[in-house]
């Protein structure tokens, strides 16, 4: 348990820094969507290759949390947060000198291991502070935070590819990389004390995670809260060949398309907030998991139709209901890692992006014909996500909390 105490603005400090941190993921996979074809078109390499810099990315995000994780249980999490974020500004530094796709993509990877720190000490922070559903509601407010990412960085990656070009976009990641690193410095606390930390980190990481994987219930609501994210890698994989290729939006009106679907995110995470205040994550992923899986087979059903705002009302639904069932779903799990809270954030994500690999790689795969790919790329997951919750029985988060802001 964390000795840290936070005041009240000290607490809101805290929260919009790791808010920020989470954001360096969708900044590097939406600031740069609509510029996938300038992109491919200046490297001489065809769309599909570039539209693979988003898979390998995830494939890094997922090596780089499992790399990590047990760093922050023996290192603390501020040392390895402040390493990861300088690694993530200078990768998004030389990404736009370089004229090669295969070198590109492969420096995204590395890009990707150095976003990867935000995440895993926001969720172990939180771990470290809070428990139960103020657990829950933090993590909701991190998720509305992660949520201005898929808003805003279509439409500012639109605006700086129309005036300045791609390599605008990976200069204006570097800015913000440096700006959030500042912020690290100056408002987070190390929240997990000496005595606290495991020795040997990737010996000791190595027998945590076994034992964490082999513990039915955390596994499971890792895969649930994997599965249910992935839908939105789905949906940001595909949605450039979607919206400008299938419904012929130019990159302005793509970005203002993608923002009006990401808003959901945004609305489904307040309404969650205050379902919070009276029934548990647990009672919400029951009643909330079979409508994501209503929304997204009625997305494939449609997915053939010739209407933007037909296909749109869906994929509106869709996309709300992961952002007030992600949270839900990675504060359960979270709450059952017991004492390693690094590690089992690091597993959590490195689940969930191992997953938005497949899915993104078999969307990227699935072409940019059809609307079909991306809709299977939601609704498989999210009926596997429903029906694994409700096979395997329930989970309770406990109700207290450790730290009040």
């Amino acid at each position: 348990m964390s000795q840290v105490s936070l005041s009240p603005s000290r607490a809101f400090a805290v929260t919009a820094t790791l808010g920020l941190l989470s954001l360096f993921p969708p900044l590097a996979t939406d600031m740069y969507l609509a510029a996938l074809g300038d992109l491919a078109t200046s490297m001489d390499a065809t769309h599909t290759a570039a539209e693979l810099s988003l898979s390998l990315f995830f494939l890094g995000l997922c090596f780089g949390q499992i790399l990590i994780g047990p760093l922050t249980d023996t290192y603390g999490r501020k040392g390895p947060l402040l390493i990861g974020t300088v690694l993530f500004t200078v990768t998004s530094l030389v990404l736009p000198m370089l004229s090669d796709i295969a070198w590109f993509n492969a420096l995204r990877f590395i890009q990707a291991i150095g976003a990867s720190a935000g995440m895993v000490v926001g969720r172990a922070m939180v771990k470290d502070l809070y428990e139960g559903r103020k657990a829950a509601k933090v993590m909701t407010v991190l998720v509305m935070l992660l949520t201005l990412g898929p808003i805003a960085s279509p439409t500012l990656g639109s605006l700086l590819l129309e005036a300045f070009g791609w390599r605008s976009i990976f200069a204006t990641m570097a800015l913000i990389s440096l700006v959030a690193l500042v912020l690290s410095v100056i408002t987070l606390p190390e929240t997990l004390p000496a005595e606290g930390r495991q020795p040997r980190p990737f010996r000791t990481g190595a027998k945590t995670a076994k034992r964490l994987l082999s513990e039915r219930g955390f596994l499971i609501m890792a895969l649930v809260a994997g599965l249910i994210q992935s839908g939105m890698f789905a949906f940001i994989t595909g949605s450039s060949g979607v919206f400008q290729g299938i419904y012929g939006l130019s990159s302005i009106g793509f970005g203002m398309m993608f923002a009006a679907i990401a808003t959901a995110l945004i609305i489904f995470g307040r309404i969650n907030g205050m379902l919070l205040n009276r029934y548990s994550p647990e009672q919400i992923l029951t009643a909330v998991l079979p409508l994501f899986f209503a929304a997204t087979l009625v997305l494939t059903l449609l997915s053939q139709t010739s209407s933007l705002l037909v296909f749109a009302i869906p994929l509106w639904i869709s996309i709300g209901c992961v952002g007030l069932l992600s949270a839900n779903a990675m504060s359960i799990a979270m709450s059952l890692t017991e004492k390693a809270a690094g590690m089992g954030s690091a597993l959590l994500g490195a689940i969930q992006f191992a997953l938005a690999f497949a899915v993104s790689t078999s969307v990227a795969i699935g072409g940019a014909g059809t609307a079909l790919p991306m809709s299977l790329g939601l609704v498989v997951p999210a009926g596997l996500a429903t029906v694994l919750f409700f096979a395997a029985g329930r989970f309770t988060v406990p109700s207290s909390s450790r730290l009040t802001s």
